[in-house]
């Protein structure tokens, strides 16, 4: 049998760390370290973000990181109620 590797990257980006784990046949979770932002998708749940577990219409990890990039190149720190409409409406 082929194990399959964890994936784990850290991105530093306008003093914000993002950190994003993959793990096969499991899901996925980011983390932006100095915002406290927790944005997750396991097998026995749906993607979301907390802490309300509001879901985001993306299933791919690397579009949420993608989408979470970009908001801190355009903010400069993650505004949760703006990054919230990117990403659940």
């Amino acid at each position: 049998m082929v194990k399959i590797p964890i994936v784990e990257r850290e991105i530093k980006i306008k003093g914000r760390t993002i950190i994003y784990r993959v793990v096969p046949k499991k899901g996925w979770a980011i983390v932006i370290k100095e915002d406290n932002v927790l944005i997750d998708h396991y097998h026995h749940s749906f993607p979301h973000i907390h802490p309300e577990r509001d879901p985001i219409k993306y299933e791919d990890v690397y579009e949420v990181v993608e989408i979470v990039i970009k908001h801190i190149e355009k903010y400069g720190e993650i505004k949760l109620e703006k990054l919230r409409d990117e990403l659940c409406r």
